[in-house]
């Protein structure tokens, strides 16, 4: 592998938590985990189409979104360091029923399934990697129910605010409204609210 030096800063910093890996293992990253770079708005996933590679964010924005009787819907959004895909298509391989989006020009690492599958097999150190992201995985989505049950649109935005101060001002105002389930509305009115408290 890479020394750490030279490494994207995002990555270089997740392999630091983890110990030494074997040099089979480091030559099987090389070769498997390349990096890509979207443009801002480009759709990696569609639904109906197979959700076929884990993603890791190296720089930019990410969200998966749906439709719900005509109302779009963000299931989540991911910034640096951040690993994403399509849950369910992935684990799966099934068809997905969500869209995956950059939301800024993005640097991406992306792992094909196969290749997740088969790191694990081979290279037992990525098991903990795995475990690592899963973990963080149910983190997010305690907090992401968190927020949906705060009744509060105002408190709701508050929250946001603290759980993912690397969002602010990251965001369209259309995307945040319905990552927070409020309306487009809601949203300019908790703004001019909170600036006039200041």
């Amino acid at each position: 592998m890479l020394p750490l030096t030279e490494l994207p800063t995002q990555l270089a910093e997740v392999i630091t938590q983890f110990p030494p890996f074997s040099e089979p293992a480091q030559q099987a990253l090389n070769q498997l985990f390349k990096p890509t770079t979207y443009l801002k708005g480009s759709i990696l996933v569609t639904p109906g189409q197979s959700s076929e590679y884990l993603y890791f964010i190296e720089k930019g924005l990410l969200r998966a979104y749906y439709f719900e009787e005509g109302k779009e819907i963000t299931a989540w959004i991911l910034a640096e360091g951040g690993v994403g895909t399509i849950s369910q298509s992935f684990y799966q391989q099934i068809p997905s029923t969500q869209y995956l989006e950059t939301l800024e020009e993005s640097t991406i690492f992306r792992l094909h399934y196969r290749d997740f599958i088969r790191l694990q097999e081979e290279h037992h150190e990525y098991i903990q990697v795995v475990l690592h992201f899963t973990q963080q995985y149910f983190l997010d989505y305690d907090a992401r129910i968190q927020l949906l049950c705060t009744r509060s649109p105002l408190r709701r935005y508050q929250l946001f605010e603290q759980q993912y101060p690397n969002l602010r001002g990251r965001l369209a105002q259309s995307v945040l409204a319905s990552y927070l389930n409020m309306s487009y509305y809601q949203i300019s009115r908790i703004r001019t609210q909170l600036s006039r408290d200041k």
